[in-house]
């Protein structure tokens, strides 16, 4: 199961000098200007977050701040909600500036089974989070291109939140159609809202065992990525 192609990692002096580089080009990033939201994107009403998936968020903002970070969504849709039982972390090798991050593809593409073999349901990726600076809460052009790649990985769209801290925890979430429209979304936070879904019931020891080839199946190896 592998969500998303995987660079090799570098290390030493080129990752130093690749670091350089990047940090100097994110500084001549200028922020798209133009607002990202349209009335035509309607596959999604709203977002929910578990409790877990929103403590994930804080926590990691919290242990980055002032630097960006971000991570992955995962969970289920269900009438247009967008369900998130699990946000992730960005992962090992990584990257965060005040006003850039980088995030780890093999770490996801290794974490995205072992967390959705653990709900009955299973997960499906959704989108991503990642925190502003201040209280910007559009997306740069980067940014942009960062939540079509998901949408088109996801093929019916994707969510992307963005965590403010201004001075408290701020989500501002957008829905990116398949169509490319942007529409900024209700956000709702507990597990509260996830009743009747069944999305954060988890598996049982039987059904494990039950699915143990597909379990296997399904490890992923970096070295084939």
């Amino acid at each position: 199961m592998k969500l998303f192609s995987t660079p090799p990692v570098l290390s030493g002096k080129k990752n130093k000098k690749r670091k350089k580089l990047l940090k100097a080009q994110r500084k001549a990033l200028k922020r798209a200007d133009h607002p990202f939201e349209s009335d035509k994107a309607a596959d999604c009403r709203g977002v929910v977050l578990s409790n877990r998936a929103y403590l994930s968020v804080l926590s990691e903002v919290y242990s980055r701040d002032p630097l960006e970070t971000g991570g992955i969504f995962f969970g289920n849709v269900k009438n247009a909600v967008w369900y998130v039982a699990e946000a992730s972390d960005p992962g090992v090798y990584t990257l965060h500036t005040r006003a850039h991050h980088e995030m780890d593809n093999n770490y996801h593409n290794h974490i995205y089974p072992v967390l959705s073999r653990l709900y009955q349901h299973g997960l499906c990726l959704l989108g991503l989070w990642h925190r502003h600076p201040g209280s910007l809460d559009t997306f740069s052009s980067d940014d942009d291109r960062t939540n079509h790649s998901f949408a088109e990985v996801i093929g019916n769209g994707a969510v992307s939140m963005l965590v403010n801290l201004d001075p408290t925890a701020r989500l501002t979430c957008y829905y990116l159609s398949k169509n490319g429209e942007y529409r900024t979304v209700p956000v709702m936070v507990g597990d509260k809202y996830f009743a009747g879904t069944g999305f954060l019931e988890l598996t049982t020891s039987e059904a494990l065992l039950k699915n143990k080839d597909r379990l296997q199946a399904e490890i992923f190896d970096p070295e084939e990525a």
